[in-house]
Order: structure tokens, then sequence, then C-alpha cells
């Protein structure tokens, strides 16, 4: 291999320094990522989507050529850049540097289609335009040494002889990719060490993310490094850079009991101390395994335990993806991003490294690249660049292909199946067949939900503006489309209230009302990711197939008040029942309704039934108010059931909706369905509870409401506790917010901390249960931190024991020996289990009958 690729590397990268040897593992790195950028000897160009990359490719680098001539003068003298402010200097500087720079070097060095040549390809034109941009960006300061601040603010006065390059060290991988793909043309202009020069200067700046030259960095910078330090070490021959490199991806992919960036130790990718699987970690966990399979068999190969916590990482994100879409609650303020086609090759990455967990990749890449999402519009983003990184070129696409044609075939059932609670969101997912189900709540630990209003100039970036309830026990179902999507399940952006969030309570503040609302109090503190005051929020699995999420819930609006509308929050998860249990609604405004919201689904039309008391309705324009207090059973326009034991003012309506957008700027409207529960301005203490039946019908509607006192029982409901059981299943979910509290009915007498279990019965003398501390027991401190700005990299933090101790009635003892699991000899009836928890894991174990 090294031997073969050799003549590619000298044609296009140019003569080595001397002393350094040809057919190294850098040159073998060198060779793969000339390979990814540009192309193999064998790329087929009659493939449709590397013909299309191609074309693409040709047509934007006339455009690039085309808009250098009419909107920039680079021959007229200027001044040092100072981008504090938008205008002229921002755009020259960012356009020459994202977009100019690597798009004319791509095109300049691909040799291209033999049936149709690449116009561009050694084009002495596009060669001169190239070394042009980098005089220009030199003589006005995009050199060493600048400043590159992440805020305008960050710099007083007279910079004294540096150009100002605010909050762009992101978006800088064009720069460092040209100069590795150029290599050889400013080294016969004597440019090269110049250019080198530069790129260790983009390197050597923290303010935005951290020390680029730390082993830990989080999702920013591991993806700066990989996209700045890779073509740079490269280009430069510098090994060391490349060893430290590798070191780097191995530190920054290692899971970590805390708030910081990337991967958590239940899978989930973090940013802004967040769950952000959607955007930032999504990709930096994508560009990680882009970085473990070009560097694999080398000496600067990634550790297996790294590879092995990026597989469970993008695992996760299939997990809560649907079949490619995100719920916005873990997509911060990029709410409208559909993650799986922009990370696909990183699945495809995993799939092609050797590693215990190939085949599971394999058949993972194959369940989502089929041949229907390869004629879909999808596919095509999967081979572009995202969030500014190096773009793949048609070897990339072709080398995709590859690996996708040896990927397994997907097994019946290869959708993910199960129960997961994911507690660092915290977050629980729910999935059968084809549909999912996810709930997401917020905590002391993690914050509600993240919106944007302004930028590092303080100049509006209004993103998700509304997304005030986005953690507030929030449902999401999807279970409609071909595949299944968020548009298909009734989720539609215009005419969306931003107030009734299915599963969520809430006030019913008018979308405007909001608005006024949030710049009332914006002097005061602008809500961007604001947190609770309790820590009783997460989920419980049993067996990876039931469970149950409860949070104290208290609603996060922008007017901040001091006694905000709070409430008991509970759901159970049995098969494609969801039992939905809400207490102690209270502190309403006397004001605005407060409501806990069944159902908001998007009406195709005034024709798309829904259905009350199992009677079809249709129509515009219709609203019902149900005040019998019998049980009522409703359907919404996709399919889903809902089954309330007592109908007691709920709303029912299919109208035109008047809304905002994501920025909050324009007028949006739409038809939907909805329905609620109205609690009135002023709940004291109020009780709701309602049943959904996921992906069902009428009929088995119908047959669940004849039935359901046989199926399920809510067996206690006060401040010690919420606990369902389904009889039909053998389960009962425990939510216990309260500690050293006698528990009345159940299984379980009292606990020692607040907690969360789940118990299946397995005859008359056999249960297994699942018991969750949601408690991480972090202080303020080194936990919370999530910007490694002093240059150190200490160890990953460990999880923080949080045991609890659980009293059950009657005589109990482990039925097989567990590392965390402690069965005291029962005294007086009741077994004491303790339970050393830590990092709001999910533990069983299986108890027989003493």
């Amino acid at each position: 291999m090294k031997t073969a690729v050799l003549g590619l590397i000298v044609l296009l990268v140019g003569v080595w320094p001397v002393g350094e040897t040809l057919g190294s593992d850098l040159d073998l790195v060198r060779s793969r990522y000339l390979e990814w950028v540009l192309q193999a000897d064998d790329t087929d160009y009659s493939n449709p989507h590397i013909q299309t990359r191609y074309k693409n490719g040709i047509r934007i680098t006339r455009r690039v050529i085309d808009k250098l001539d009419k909107d920039f003068d680079l021959t007229t003298d200027a001044g040092l850049y100072d981008t504090r402010k938008t205008g002229p200097d921002q755009q020259e500087v960012e356009y020459l540097v994202k977009t100019a720079l690597p798009i004319l070097a791509l095109a300049y060095q691909l040799q291209g289609d033999p049936a149709s040549p690449n116009p561009y390809y050694q084009n002495a034109e596009v060669r001169a335009r190239i070394l042009q941009i980098f005089d220009r960006l030199h003589a006005r300061g995009f050199r060493q040494p600048m400043l590159m601040p992440w805020k305008a603010h960050q710099v007083d006065g007279d910079p004294t002889g540096k150009a100002v390059i605010v909050d762009f060290q992101l978006r800088t991988a064009g720069y460092p990719l040209a100069t590795f793909l150029m290599r050889q043309e400013l080294q016969e202009q004597g440019q090269l060490e110049r250019n080198l020069d530069t790129c260790r200067e983009i390197l050597s700046h923290d303010d935005k993310f951290g020390d680029p030259g730390a082993l830990k960095q989080n999702a920013d910078g591991i993806r700066v490094v990989i996209h700045n330090a890779l073509p740079y070490a490269l280009a430069a021959n510098d090994t060391e850079r490349l060893r430290h490199f590798a070191k780097q991806v191995d530190r920054s992919a290692m899971p970590e009991s805390n708030a910081a960036d990337t991967i958590k130790p239940d899978g989930l990718g973090f940013h802004h101390r967040g769950a952000y699987v959607s955007g930032y970690a999504g990709y930096a966990i994508a560009q990680s395994a882009f970085a473990a399979w070009l560097c694999r068999d080398t000496e600067f190969a990634c550790q297996p335990e790294t590879i092995a916590h990026l597989t469970k990482a993008i695992e996760t994100v299939q997990i809560v993806s649907a079949k490619y879409d995100v719920p916005p609650s873990l997509s911060g303020r990029l709410s409208n991003i559909t993650v799986i086609p922009h990370i696909m090759l990183g699945f495809g990455y995993l799939a092609d490294i050797d590693h215990p967990r190939q085949e599971d990749c394999r058949e993972i890449l194959a369940y989502l690249a089929d041949a229907d999402y390869m004629k879909s519009r999808h596919a095509e983003r999967s081979f572009l660049p995202q969030r500014n990184e190096v773009p793949p070129g048609p070897g990339a696409i072709a080398s995709f292909l590859k690996i996708r044609r040896k990927a397994s075939r997907p097994v019946q059932g290869a959708a993910p199946t199960g129960h997961w609670a994911l507690n660092y969101g915290p977050i629980s997912i729910h999935r059968r067949d084809d549909w999912m189900v996810s709930v997401k709540g917020h905590s002391r630990y993690w914050w509600a939900f993240e919106r944007s209003l302004v930028d590092a100039r303080m100049t509006d970036r209004l993103e998700n503006v509304l997304g005030f309830h986005d953690g507030s026990a929030s449902i999401r179902i999807y279970s409609q489309g071909s595949p299944i999507s968020a548009e298909a399940s009734g989720y539609v952006e215009a005419g969306w209230d931003p107030c009734l969030i299915p599963g969520a309570t809430t006030r019913l503040i008018p979308p405007t009302e909001l608005i006024a609302m949030d710049q009332a109090h914006r002097g005061k503190r602008a809500l961007q990711r604001p947190f609770a005051k309790s820590a009783f929020s997460g989920g419980v699995s049993l067996g990876g197939r039931h469970g149950l999420f409860a949070m104290n819930y208290q609603e996060v609006a922008p007017d901040q008040r001091e006694k905000p509308l709070s409430a008991v929050k509970a759901m159970f998860f049995f098969e494609n029942q969801i039992v939905v249990v809400s207490d102690k609604i209270r502190n309403g405004d006397g004001r605005y309704p407060a409501v806990t919201t069944l159902y908001q689904t998007h009406l195709p039309s005034e024709n798309t039934e829904t259905w009350v008391q199992g009677n079809p309705i249709t129509g515009i324009g219709r609203k019902e108010i149900v005040t019998s207090g019998r049980s009522l059973t409703l359907m919404d326009p996709v399919g889903n059931g809902y089954y309330l034991p007592r109908a007691d003012r709920v709303v029912i309506r299919r109208d035109k909706q008047v809304s905002l957008d994501d920025s909050a700027t324009s007028e949006t409207e739409g038809d939907f369905a909805t329905a609620w529960f109205d609690h009135g301005t002023q709940p004291e203490h109020v009780y709701c509870e309602y049943v959904v039946l996921v992906d069902s019908s009428p009929d088995e509607l119908a047959a669940f409401a004849k039935k359901a006192r046989a199926t399920y029982s809510v067996i206690n409901r006060n401040s010690r506790g919420i606990i369902v059981e389904h009889h039909e299943l053998g389960l009962t979910g425990y939510a216990l917010p309260m500690a050293n509290e006698t528990i009345p009915n159940g299984s379980i007498e009292r606990v020692s901390a607040p907690c969360l279990a789940m118990i299946e019965t397995h005859g008359e003398n056999q249960i297994s249960m699942s018991v969750c501390n949601p408690d991480l027991g972090w202080k303020e401190g080194v936990r919370y931190q999530y910007k490694n700005r002093d240059g150190s990299s200490p160890p990953p933090t460990e999880p923080v024991p949080t045991p609890v101790t659980l009293w059950l009635r009657g005589e109990w003892k482990l039925s097989q020996s567990h590392d965390e699991v402690q069965v005291l000899k029962p005294a007086d009836g009741v077994t004491e289990v303790r339970v050393q928890a830590s990092d709001a894991r999910s533990i069983e174990f299986l108890l027989e009958g003493g």
C-alpha cells in the first residue's frame, strides 16, 4: 500500500524536505487524506453521487471565480482586518478563507472525470488566484501574529499592528487545507513556511474553546484540531504533531462524569454543558471517527477504547433518532438540523475499522444507508461539508460506497427496539418496530433549553427563540412516514404553538405575548440555558424493554416568576402504552390557563380524521370542551390513541393556528388538531392522568378503554410517590421523590433517597428489579466546567457515589451475586436492599423469595 500510493503523493504534494523518509506512516495517512479530499485511481465517476459532487464542484468553482471578479478587489491596498463590526473586512476574510481558498485549491488539484475533464485542473489562472489570495490575507494581517478573540469586546482600542478576526477560529479549515494542497506551489514561491506559520498561529488561539494544544478538547476544539492540525501536520511533515493529534482524539473521546464535552457515560454527545446530539457533538463524534479511520493501522492509530467509545456514542445518535430526525430537545438552539444524514460518513468509518463491534456498525450502516436513502435528498447531505469542515471529495464518496457494499444486510427489526434511560439528557427513549417516543426533562444539572438572541458581535442571531418548553417533560411521538419522520408524525413548524407541548404542563401564553414578556425581562437576564432547582429528573430502564421517566417540574418561562407553575410528572412505558401522570399542579398566575397537553398534531387537510369517543371528526374551526368527569377516548390525526379515565375540562380543537417562526420574527400559520387538560388560571394541587396508545387504531383504543381498569392502576399518588402497576405485564413502576417516608402501597415500603424503580414479577417467588438514583451528587466546581482554558488535561472525572437503600415488603435474597447490590437478612417481614448507585444509571438485579 505504501509503495502503491507513493506516485500519487509525489504528483499532488511535491518535493519533500531533506531527511523525510518516504513510505512512512505519515505518508500513508497523507495518501489516504489526499484520496479522501480528491480521488483515488479507481474512483468511478459514473456513479451518480460522485458525478453530482464533481459537477457541483466545477459549478461552484465558476461561481467563486465570478464572485471574486465582481465583489472583491484584491489588488488595492487596504489596512489590517478589523472584524469587530460586521462589514467589508468580515465579508472579505471570511469568504476568502471559508470558501474561495478551499474550493479553488480542490479544483486545481482534482484531475476529475476522464470522460469530462476538470477545466480547472492545474489551471494557471486558478493557481495565480490562489497565490493571490494567500498574499492578500497575509498583507491584511491574517498571519502570525494576529488577534482572534471570541467576542468583539475582548479587544479594546487600537490593536497596534495586528489584525482582529472575531469569532472565526472554528471556520478557518480552508486555510490549512489549501496550504496542504498547494504545498509544492507555495514552496516554489518561497512562501510555504510563511503559510505554515499562519497555520500554527491559528492553532495558538484559545479564546473560543480552550487550548488547541491540550489533550482534552471539547466538541468545537476537536473539530478545529481535525480540520486544522491534521492538514497542517501533513503539509509540514510534522510527525510529532500528528502523534499529538492522535492522543488528542483518544483523550477527547473518553467518557466523563461531568458537564464537559464530548461523550458521556450513557453515550450522549455533549456541548455547552448539555446533551447536544445534533450539531456540535454529533459532528465532533463523526469527525473523530474519521480521524480514527484515517490513522488506522499506523503508529498514529487510536486506542481500541477510543473506537469503543465512538461506537457507543454514534450508536446512541441512532437510538435517539427516528429514523433520521432527532428530537428538538437534543438539538440545542439548532432545532431544525436532521443530524444523521450529516454524519452518515461517520457510521461508515466505524463500519470499516477492524474492532469487536464492527459487524454491529455494518448492520447499522446498512439499515440507515439503505437503497431508499441513497435515492433520497438526504444522501446528498452526507457528501457535503458540515459546519465549515473539510469537504469530502469524489474519493471520499467512492470510499463510502465501497464500505456500504461490504456492510451486512439489515436483519429483520434492525431498527433499535427497547427502552433507554439516558440520564445525562435527561431523556428516555422507548422504541418498538419503527416508531419511537422520547420524553425530555431538565434538572439542576441539565438545562431546560438553549436559545440564541445575539452573536459574538452582539448583533441578532435568533435561533430557537420560542423553545422554552423543549425539556419540560415533553413527549414526542414519531410513528408515521416512510421513513419515519417528524413532519409525517405531525410536527410542523408553521403554526406550531410553543406552549402546547405534548406531555408538558405549561401556561397557555400566546406566542406574541411570550416575546413581549421576554423583551420586558431581557434587561434583567435573557434566558438562554436555564437550570432547575431539583435534581429529581430522569428515568429508569428494566430489561432494556420497559421503563419510566419522572421529574419535579418547575416551568421555565421568560417572566421568571418567583413561584413558577410546578408539578410532579411521571411517564410509565409498557409496550405501546404510556401512562402519563401529572400531580400537584399548582402556582398559576391568575391570568393564563395552566394546561397539560395531550397532542398538537398538524392536519394535512380538513378531511384528515381525528376521533372523539369512537366517532370520526373532520373539518376546521371546531372546538369542544368535555366536562363530564367520565372516561374519554381520543385519536390524533396520525393514529395515536388517548384514553382519559376522567375528562374534566378537556379541550378538543381543530383549527388554524397563528404563531411565529424559529426566530420569532415572522408570522406563520397552519391547521392543527390539539387536545389538552385545562387546569384553570390558579390550579391548586390538581391531578390529571391519561394513557397514550402509540400507533394504534380506533378499534384498538376502544378495546383498551373497555378493559383499562383490568390493565393498569395508579396505586399511589401523593408526595411520597407515584406508583403505576400494569397487571397484564406484571410490571410496577415507582417514581419516589421523597426519602424516608412510608409508602402505603406497593412492594417498596420506603427509600433512603429519592429514586426511580421498576419491578417485574416472575411467578410467585421471583422478581426482577431496576433502581436509579437520578441525582448525580455533584457540587459546584470542576464537574460543571466545560471549557479547558488552562492547557491542562486532567484525567476523566469518575462518578460520584450516590447509594440508595430500599426497604422491600417481604423476605427476599439475591438470586446471584451482584457487585453493586447488597441484600441484608430480612427482619420483621422487611428486606433491606442497598444499591451502590452512581452516574444516574439503571442498576438491575434479580431477587427471589427468602
